[in-house]
């Protein structure tokens, strides 16, 4: 049964949360195609390129793998750098996919396997506390490698995002320019939950390491437990003097009392053993 009531628990488990919420998220932006979208006015239609999907409006969407299928659509006028005027007309080789998309989905993918490892070693620290320390060490790293990786992604697509070559959409007529689409702010949100799920890991391993707590229950329990010890302590000596009080026996009757002191009895201790008593001055 899971049981969440030391604050140890609690963090472990807004850990896991975290760390699955920001991987799912992640998950969906780099499945989905809608990284960079535009609107081509010309044709009609509205044009997503995410980093291996490529939607061009209503038609379906394909991707690609591969540098060779490239896509020829303009010509340019291309000039040398020392022969200016040496211009001619060259076709532009414009790939929907370039090398740095390849980079980002590689990036992304690595810091979903890293959220997964979380994920199973914050568990695993829940689930064997014996292993605790182990899991949630292998936790932390995971979780800021994770985050780490996420960060280096999303600011190398930030930088080629705004590139020439990658930042306008040339249609028929006009050129649009491209905007961010919902696929990069949902990997935006997975990198802010990470950066939270990398301090609910350092409060799991300041509890892990440094604090020892016990639930309210069991504090309660050895409390309980303390009061009835020290109750049946306290009545346990009078049920005792009552119940082995000494009595006269046949002996210290037939004994009369002489100018030196009576005879004193022997007393019977509380587990029933017999006590001898110990004469003072004045029975001599």
């Amino acid at each position: 049964m899971l049981d969440f009531r030391t604050k140890l628990q609690k963090y472990q488990l807004a850990t896991l949360i975290s760390t699955i919420v920001s991987n799912f998220l992640l998950f969906v932006a780099t499945i989905t195609p809608a990284w960079q979208v535009a609107e081509d006015l010309d044709a009609q239609r509205y044009v997503q390129s995410g980093l291996w999907l490529y939607c061009p409006g209503q038609a379906q969407c394909w991707y690609i793998f591969s540098d060779s299928l490239i896509n020829y659509y303009e010509k340019v006028d291309v000039c040398r750098f020392f022969l200016i005027g040496d211009c001619r007309k060259k076709l532009l080789r414009t790939p929907y996919f370039f090398g740095w998309h390849y980079a980002v989905l590689i990036l992304n993918v690595i810091s979903m396997i890293f959220m997964v490892l979380g994920v199973v070693s914050i568990a695993i620290s829940y689930i064997k506390p014996q292993r605790a320390k182990i899991a949630i060490i292998v936790c932390d790293s995971v979780a800021g490698f994770a985050s780490l990786l996420l960060g280096i992604s999303l600011a190398v697509f930030m930088a080629n995002a705004e590139m020439l070559e990658s930042k306008y959409l040339i249609g028929i007529k006009n050129t649009y320019e491209k905007e961010y689409g919902y696929s990069f702010y949902l990997a935006g949100l997975a990198f802010i939950i990470s950066i939270f799920t990398i301090l609910f890991a350092v409060l799991v391993t300041t509890y892990a390491f440094f604090f020892v707590e016990e639930t309210a229950e069991s504090q309660y329990s050895l409390k309980m437990s303390n009061n009835q010890f020290s109750g049946s302590y306290n009545q346990y000596p009078q049920q005792s003097y009552n119940q082995y009080q000494p009595t006269q026996t046949q002996l210290s009757t037939q004994i009369p009392p002489t100018e030196h002191g009576s005879f004193i009895s022997g007393a019977i201790s509380p587990r029933g053993d017999f006590k001898s008593q110990t004469r003072h001055f004045y029975s001599y």
